[in-house]
């Protein structure tokens, strides 16, 4: 099958008539499948609805009027809108939605999910199953998305473990980032920890949110839930939150996401139209759909491995040089790195260079063992 039999073109009767959209917005440089897909070879990115057999809301349409009346990237044609995939939840549509993100990658496109339920995580997980590659998924979300229970059809709320139980089994590292310590049982928090997997707190990341852009350089595929976004800025999320960021945060986070070079799918989820106030929340994530493109599309790609010479190097010596930790700082975007010992038996080198903020240089300065290199030297060795 090719891949526009997957796909519902966009009725442009549920969009506002042309006149609404300014000149020089998105609505008049990104190409849309309408009657006919736009040829997706050479483009960079693919917008995605997500559209349920009965949907007589539409939610996607109304993320989109707002995404379309922003301004244009000077890259636009770079971005296309390959229309709505029709979604039942059933298994197979989730490994069919796998497939098509999996053959949207492979063209090097990366898939942008709009709305949904955040259990399509999962197909965004199988595409690389599917593709056998090893990955890091970073999810935002208020609740810890796992239950320590068996033989539940899959949902919202334990798709993580769905994801965790798969065989074979390709997830390397997971990462929450935004999680509310109310919300979060104890008994689940310790055991995604004991896996070495990284929960991010929302009193910690606030505090210093720039610490959380090592995390999205890692990711593979990220997936937003946006109860993580406070209730006031996004009324329109299901199982919203008086907590959580604000909106200028969810979109700084999102564009850390995009200017990540390993991030291949990202997904926003769980948006409620019939709950939201004058467009609020789509308004939103429209903005952090935005800003996600202008990072995806303001990609500078680097590591030390690749070129040392654009590198200044730093060597930390910890508890009389017990611990020598070597950091890396781009010449040209001042992003730290730091190399992290492994096992030899499982990796080429002896150690693997991991991306870090420059508070991890801090801290190894003071010479204290940065939490970060602590628990990936625990995770690999």
């Amino acid at each position: 099958m090719e891949i526009q039999d997957f796909f519902q073109p966009l009725d442009i009767n549920k969009l506002p008539p042309e006149s609404y959209f300014e000149e020089g917005s998105w609505y008049h440089s990104i190409e849309m499948y309408k009657g006919a897909l736009p040829k997706i070879a050479g483009k960079k990115i693919a917008l995605i609805g997500i559209e349920t057999p009965d949907d007589k809301i539409f939610a996607s349409y109304e993320v989109r009027k707002y995404l379309y009346s922003l301004k244009k990237h000077e890259n636009a044609a770079a971005v296309v809108d390959i229309g709505n995939y029709r979604f039942d939840y059933s298994t197979k549509a989730y490994q069919s939605l796998g497939y098509v993100l999996s053959e949207l990658m492979t063209k090097d496109i990366t898939p942008v999910i709009l709305n949904g339920m955040q259990d399509i995580t999962f197909a965004q997980y199988l595409a690389f199953v599917y593709l056998k590659r090893y990955v890091n998924l970073v999810t935002f979300d208020a609740r810890l998305n796992f239950h320590l229970r068996e033989s539940e059809k899959m949902n919202d709320g334990n798709y993580l473990q769905k994801i965790l139980t798969e065989e074979p089994n390709y997830l390397f590292s997971y990462s929450d980032i935004g999680y509310q310590g109310h919300f979060a049982d104890t008994a689940i928090l310790n055991f995604l920890e004991n896996l070495f997997f990284d929960m991010h707190r929302l009193s910690d990341i606030r505090s210093n949110i720039i610490d959380i852009e090592p995390v999205l350089r890692t990711a593979h595929f990220v997936s937003w839930d946006l109860c993580a976004v406070r209730q006031s800025e996004a009324p329109g999320a299901i199982n919203p939150s008086p907590n959580g960021f604000f909106g200028e945060e969810a979109c700084l986070l999102s564009r850390y996401a995009g200017l990540g070079s390993n991030l291949k799918t990202i997904g926003f989820y769980q948006y409620d139209l019939s709950k939201d106030r004058d467009g609020q929340t789509a308004h939103l994530v429209a903005q952090m759909i935005w800003y996600f493109i202008d990072g995806f599309l303001n990609r500078y790609l680097e590591h030390p491995n690749e070129s040392k010479d654009d590198f200044l190097k730093y060597t930390a010596s910890i508890q009389n040089n017990a611990y020598n930790i070597v950091f890396y700082k781009s010449k040209r975007t001042d992003r730290w790195w730091m190399e992290v010992p492994v096992n030899e038996k499982d990796f080429a080198a002896t150690n693997y260079i991991m991306p870090c903020s420059y508070n991890d240089y801090l801290a190894a300065a003071r010479e204290e063992l940065p939490d970060r290199w602590w628990r990936a030297m625990k995770k690999l060795a």
